[in-house]
């Protein structure tokens, strides 16, 4: 089985224009991400998409793998615009926004392609554990089966109850936005048109479960901090700075 880690990175932003190359200890974003990602035991190649000649020369330079793409409506048809070139079983989506990404976690939502024949698309989730992020609609929380398939997933505070109650013990679990796919269906995802619940959530993983397409959920222990406004560097760079010996 071959398995190819694409990474969609694009220059335009409406909050934070250019930030694959944010400055961040000397390397661009985007070179964090890569060499992240590279560490991922399971994952036979990485490649950057891009459709901006910065960034292509940017991961060039650093000795990055990257591919040049048209422009393209979401960062997933992005890896698919690669993925359709290139001779693979599964494809990794990450996140190039993402500089704390932690290798295990792609391995982790790597595993049940290795372990179960019949899985089609695997994401991961992480526990919530304050009463902000359950009620933030900018966090995604999903609602996954007794075998770790995905049964819904929403902006709203779900699993909720009659009260409204914030119940820390309730199984309560933000998305984390990273994704594997089966090639062709994959490719198959991108064909068709988005579908009621998805553009009433505008979560375009539902696509997904309102085609029937179970997507197996594995959760994480890892913090993510993605970058999506230039206060976000901030907190990567407390981190990383944790982090120096």
């Amino acid at each position: 089985m071959k398995i190819v880690g694409i990474i969609p990175a694009r220059y335009a932003s409406s909050r934070f224009e250019g930030k694959a190359l944010a400055d961040i200890l000397g390397k661009p974003m985007v070179q964090h991400v890569y060499e992240r990602a590279t560490r991922a035991k399971t994952l036979d190649a990485v490649i950057v998409a891009t459709d901006d000649q910065r960034i292509y020369d940017a991961v060039a330079g650093f000795g990055g793998e990257v591919a040049m793409t048209p422009e393209c409506p979401t960062g997933t048809d992005r890896v698919a615009a690669v993925a359709e070139t290139l001779d693979c079983d599964v494809v990794a989506n990450i996140q190039g926004d993402e500089p704390l990404l932690e290798p295990a976690m792609l391995d982790g939502m790597i595993q049940p392609f290795l372990d179960e024949p019949d899985v089609q698309v695997s994401t991961l989730k992480q526990r919530v554990d304050s009463e902000a992020d359950y009620r933030d609609a900018n966090v995604v929380k999903v609602v996954t089966d007794r075998d770790g398939f995905a049964l819904y997933f929403s902006r709203a505070s779900i699993p909720g109850n009659l009260s409204n109650a914030w119940t820390p013990t309730n199984p309560i679990y933000r998305h984390v936005g990273l994704y594997a796919y089966r090639r062709a269906r994959l490719l198959e995802f991108t064909k068709w048109e988005r579908t009621p619940y998805e553009s009433s959530e505008g979560l375009e993983q539902l696509r997904f479960l309102e085609h029937g397409i179970r997507i197996r959920v594995v959760e994480t222990e890892h913090p993510l901090i993605g970058v999506d406004v230039p206060a976000d560097l901030e907190r990567v760079l407390k981190v990383l700075a944790s982090r120096q010996p």
